[in-house]
């Protein structure tokens, strides 16, 4: 039923009237944190694109004298002409319109007919990162214009083993656009009770195939006891495969979700009793207040067999699309009517209030 119902979602004309009161029942769509915007791979020296995400035109460029990723707004703060048309010079972009450039930090560096520019940066420019092969920028809302040298709240998370070598990068899934709040992967880790009537079947990898008579069991902790305002949030979760009502121990792992900032990364580490583990990074793009591009980014053990580590990622990718066919059809309850059982759904929000800017909240 899960797979005719996702597949019934993609192909079916949206309602208008549906998608409008979706999104006046949601929060800000687009809260304070660092978001992908793609694999480094994908943006090579002295190259420019142009990306349109987080209510936001974006200039996103690698220079070629230094390497590094830089962003700023799209549009030239001179006569508006779009930045991404034009040229990577050195470390900076040249508007295809009147040649100015401007460097990663927004400032206006040269104009080929005039001796002065202006000594201030005028463009809207972005920090960014590279971790793990993907390319970062920190968004911030509220209104104010960023830069790229502004102070920003916590960094993009690491992942000791990746960096250390010890973890090698096992695979790369793109799973679209998801028509979703960004916040949805998030609320989904305090539902505890969802967890017994949509993910206790088990499916085939990669798909929402039934496994006839086998089922999964989970226990779950969200936990709230360290400071209210750090960013991170650790979800731990233990499941076991039964088959005819009896556990299979072997098939028996924990999984450890940390959740960095308002449900734009989210770290899964899957402990494979007596094998390895498996590292899944699962980050959202809000290309609209409700749509997400969403890409699972994973890495292993060495000694963990690719194939058992596509098997584990593909499982979680399974029920994920579970969630997804729930996400793009439901609105938010700002004040939802609550039992004992149903998980820390309420202070799971008033955790993640912090992101999102004030005026909004």
């Amino acid at each position: 039923m899960g797979f005719s119902l996702r597949r019934h979602y993609a192909k079916r004309r949206r309602s208008r009237f549906l998608e409008a009161l979706r999104r006046a029942s949601y929060p800000h769509p687009y809260p304070d944190g660092w978001y992908r915007l793609g694999a480094s791979k994908s943006l090579r020296r002295g190259q420019v694109r142009y990306l349109e995400c987080l209510g936001r035109a974006l200039a996103v460029w690698r220079g070629k004298d230094s390497g590094e990723v830089f962003v700023t707004g799209a549009f030239c703060p001179h006569l508006g002409a779009n930045l991404a048309h034009g040229q990577v010079r050195g470390d900076c972009i040249e508007c295809p319109f009147h040649a100015w450039h401007f460097a990663g930090d927004g400032r206006a560096v040269s104009a080929p007919y005039s001796a002065t520019v202006p000594a201030r940066p005028t463009a809207e420019s972005f920090p960014a990162e590279e971790v793990h092969g993907q390319i970062f920028i920190y968004h911030r809302g509220g209104g104010a214009k960023q830069r790229a040298d502004e102070e920003v709240p916590y960094p993009v998370p690491r992942v000791r083993e990746i960096d250390d070598g010890s973890f090698a990068y096992r695979g790369h899934y793109n799973a679209g656009r998801v028509h979703a709040h960004v916040i949805e992967a998030m609320e989904n880790a305090s539902d505890y009770a969802h967890f017994d009537y949509l993910h206790r079947q088990v499916r085939f990898p990669w798909t929402q195939i039934p496994v006839p008579g086998f089922e999964q069991e989970h226990s779950l902790r969200l936990g709230f006891d360290e400071d209210s305002h750090a960013v991170r949030k650790v979800l731990q979760s233990e499941s076991v495969i039964t088959f005819a009502g009896r556990q299979i121990e072997r098939t028996r792992a924990n999984t450890t979700v940390t959740l960095t900032g308002a449900g734009s990364i989210l770290n899964f580490r899957v402990a494979l009793r007596g094998v390895g583990e498996v590292e899944l990074i699962l980050t959202q793009l809000p290309v609209a207040p409700l749509c997400q591009q969403v890409d699972f980014r994973w890495f292993s053990d060495r000694n963990v067999p690719r194939l058992l580590a596509w098997y584990a990622v593909g499982s979680i990718v399974s029920q994920y699309r579970r969630d997804v066919a729930i996400w793009e059809a439901k609105i938010f309850r700002e004040s939802p009517t609550l039992c004992r059982n149903d998980g820390p759904v309420m202070p799971l929000r008033r955790w993640y209030s912090q992101f999102f800017p004030r005026q909004s909240s």
